[in-house]
């Protein structure tokens, strides 16, 4: 059995919801990109990391 975590619900199999800290010039150029690209800052988002992490070799976390 699957364990259901609120920050799970209402999302697609395999998203999550999380909360960042970040600039606000940042956010301030994300907002206006995904306006002018017609998209949700999620997207903008998701689209950013995918582009970011492509190609990254990477090891699991063993301290959980």
């Amino acid at each position: 059995m699957a364990l259901n975590k609120t920050s799970q619900e209402g999302l697609k199999d395999g998203w999550t919801r999380a909360t960042f800290i970040l600039r606000k010039d940042y956010l301030e150029k994300l907002k206006a990109s995904a306006y002018w690209e017609r998209k949700k800052i999620k997207e903008m988002i998701d689209e950013a990391l995918r582009l970011y992490l492509k190609g990254k070799k990477t090891k699991k976390r063993t301290n959980r």
